[in-house]
């Protein structure tokens, strides 16, 4: 499997399984919450640990530092920031909560892939 698909799956349990209630409820008040900060390192550490799966099988020596530094930040100024929702209310996108949570997890996946093609 390729590093990028490592990081897609460690995104899925992240950022959806490891994700509570209460995480998701009170991150939407504001980008100094207790609740974004734990989502937030817990799915950092998530990708961290998905990332070192894949760099077992591909020999590879990733810059964890910088690698985890921009998935806390990016994924700290998606969530707290509420960007999917700044982006759809921008573009006049339906309010369908679906539509947000595809540009939210698009978000998501687009610094993945930044990630992999520029930082390794």
């Amino acid at each position: 499997m390729s590093t990028f698909a490592w990081l897609v799956i460690g995104h899925l349990v992240g950022d959806w399984m490891l994700q509570t209630d209460w995480m998701a409820r009170e991150k939407q008040n504001g980008m100094a919450t207790r609740a974004l900060l734990v989502h937030c390192l817990i799915y950092t550490g998530t990708l961290m640990a998905f990332l070192a799966l894949a760099a077992t099988r591909h020999a590879l020596a990733p810059p964890y530092l910088t690698v985890g530094l921009t998935i806390l930040l990016s994924h700290w100024f998606i969530d707290g920031a509420r960007l999917a929702a700044r982006w759809s209310q921008l573009l006049r996108q339906t309010k369908q909560e679906f539509v947000r949570i595809m540009v939210d997890q698009t978000l998501h996946l687009l610094v993945l892939a930044f990630v992999v093609e520029f930082l390794f």
